[in-house]
Order: structure tokens, then sequence, then C-alpha cells
């Protein structure tokens, strides 16, 4: 289904040292596929990050095709696809491509790159990034500081995902006010996750991930998804790969976090989910992203992590409520991966 143009150093998460020795951060990863306008934005501000600079993180690319394995249709052009590699090849010469033959769509694109770093090459966490969002000069930054109070005993396990964009409409007076504050994540959007939180989402949802392997992604079955929503309890109205994983994270009894002070410029006003109208009716584009390095945050207690995983999980148990009911759906493939074989 797909073929790396390479496979990267063999390097552990941990065991690998970084230009000057220490460990080596977790790698940044790039989902890409025919926008390489934006992609040229988002990875620019990529290379600018310090421990990017620096050679301290990997950086790949996870790029999709243009023909769809399942259905056969063509969602890009060849040139678009190529284009999108010579730009990633540009800006990041010593960065790997894993080009997909074929279109596997988001979900299945996503899959692959999950797997790729932490079953091949264990590394402890990972960013992942789509090709629009424009990232501030400290956003590695600060979602490594998050990512270390998610793997702190002081978060008790209670932290899934975090990102760094912030509140996108802040103006900077209300930034610098509440400068340390941290907020729950919207969407996920150039976010982090551990290994650890990766495994246990990713047994979760192999039903999920059996589903779309079986079909064009962008025509994904709504029966068979709304079966497993059924199943586990929880539904939202998206059947994205995105909200399976936020339902996972509430299975598990855990939230996403991010800081209120906005750290990245959204630029994707044309795509699978975006209009240039949509993109304006939510208020982006004004982005001001705060210039300074925050280094200090409120952490929040694990009573209020605890209300915030509520916060999610309730009205997702009333969507599958309402929308599936007493209805005879499809029941799910059988789940086959599990997380502690990979441990």
């Amino acid at each position: 289904m797909s073929s790396p143009s390479s496979d990267g150093s063999p390097a552990t998460g941990h065991a690998a040292g970084a230009a000057g020795g220490g460990p080596r951060l977790g790698p940044v990863v790039v989902m890409s596929f025919n926008r390489s306008d934006y992609l040229r934005e988002t990875l620019v501000s990529i290379a600018a990050q310090p421990s990017v600079a620096a050679g301290l993180r990997e950086v790949h690319l996870f790029q999709d095709g243009a023909v769809n394995f399942h259905s056969g249709d063509r969602y890009a052009t060849d040139e678009a696809i190529a284009a999108s590699i010579a730009t990633f090849r540009e800006i990041f010469p010593q960065g790997t491509v894993h080009a997909s033959d074929l279109n596997i769509g988001i979900a299945l694109n996503f899959d692959r790159a999950e797997r790729y770093v932490f079953l091949n090459r264990r590394f402890d966490s990972a960013a992942f990034f789509e090709d629009d969002m424009v990232l501030g000069p400290h956003y590695l930054a600060t979602l490594q500081r998050f990512l270390d109070f998610a793997a702190d005993p002081a978060s008790d396990g209670l932290i899934g995902y975090v990102a760094a964009y912030g509140h996108h409409k802040a103006s900077l007076q209300d930034q610098l006010r509440r400068r340390r504050e941290v907020l729950q994540v919207g969407h996920a959007w150039g976010y982090g996750v551990t290994r650890r939180h990766w495994l246990d989402v990713r047994e979760i949802i192999d039903p999920y991930i059996k589903i779309v392997s079986d079909c064009d992604y962008r025509k994904r079955p709504k029966a068979k998804i709304g079966g497993f929503h059924k199943q586990l309890g929880l539904a939202r109205q998206a059947l994205s790969q995105d909200s399976m994983k936020l339902i996972a994270t509430s299975l598990l009894g855990r939230t996403r976090i991010m800081p209120y002070i906005c750290q990245a410029r959204y630029v994707g006003q044309e795509g699978v989910n975006f209009t240039p109208e949509a993109f304006a009716k939510r208020g982006y584009g004004g982005e001001v992203i705060f210039p300074e390095e925050q280094v200090d945050f409120a952490w929040p207690e694990p009573a209020r992590l605890r209300a915030m995983v509520e916060f999610e999980r309730a009205p997702m148990a009333q969507q599958c409520k309402e929308a599936y009911g007493e209805r005879d759906l499809p029941v799910p493939p059988f789940r086959t991966f599990f997380a502690a074989e990979h441990l």
C-alpha cells in the first residue's frame, strides 16, 4: 500500500544521542497531501524551532498518494504530490520522506506514521502536524513542557494529548494577563503524544482502523463506524480519526490540554474540512502570536483534569444515545492490536 523512500536511522527515543550528547527529543512528523504552498509555510516555521535548528529532533514527512487504493478515485495530480515532496526536501534535505504509492486517506496515513514512530522506532513521544499551521517561535519548546507535565506524576496519568496553539482569538493584552493559564484542547492540531498513550488509544481504536482499511476514507461507512461508537458507548457526529482518538482518550479517563497563549497561526483556508468562508467565520487568520517563551504554567490539579475528562465525555455519551439508541448496527471487527504486546 505504501513505501517509504527511506527508513531513517535505527536509533530509538533514548538510545539515540542528539548532537552534543544527551537524550534525543521526540521527532516532528508532518502529514502531507497536495497543498505545497501551505506546506512550505508550515515547514519553514518548523525549521525555525530551536530544537529542530540544533538537530535535536528528526523531521519526517508522511506523504499520501494521489489515487485511492480502494475506490480508484484520483484526489490529486501527480504533480501536486511531487511538489509537496520537493518542498520538504528543499527545506529539510536531511529529513526523511515516507511516500505512499497510493492514496490511503488521513486515518491510515496517520496510523502508519504513528506505527513508524512508536513501534518501529520506539520514541517516547512525538509531535504531529498537518500541512496548514504556521508555528510561533516557541511552539515546540512549549509542547515539550506540556509533554513533560503529562509524564510527570503530578498529572496523575490524566493527560492524553497536548497541543500548544492556544486561544486563536486572544489579544496580546489578554495573553499577557493569562500567560500561565492552561486550557482544554479544542482541535487536534499540532499535537504531542506519548508512546504510552498512543499504545492505549491504538488498542481501543483498532476496529476503526480495520474499518477504514477496507474503504476509501472519504467514503467511510457510517453504519459500521456507528456500530463501533455504539459498542463503546461514546459518539461524536464526526466519524473522523480525530474523533475516534478523542473517544478513546475519554474512555481511558484522560483529557487534552494546551496553553492559553497563542503560538500558531492556522492557514488552511481551503482543504478537506475548510472553505475560505468557514475559515473567516471561525475567526482564523488574525491570530496574535505570543512573542515570548513562556516557561512557567499553572498546571491543573488532578481534580480539574478529571473535570475536563467528564466535560468531554458527557456530551459524547449523550450523542451516542441520541444517534444510535436501539438501532441495529453492524458488529465492529474484532480487536487484534493490544498495547501490552508492545511495551
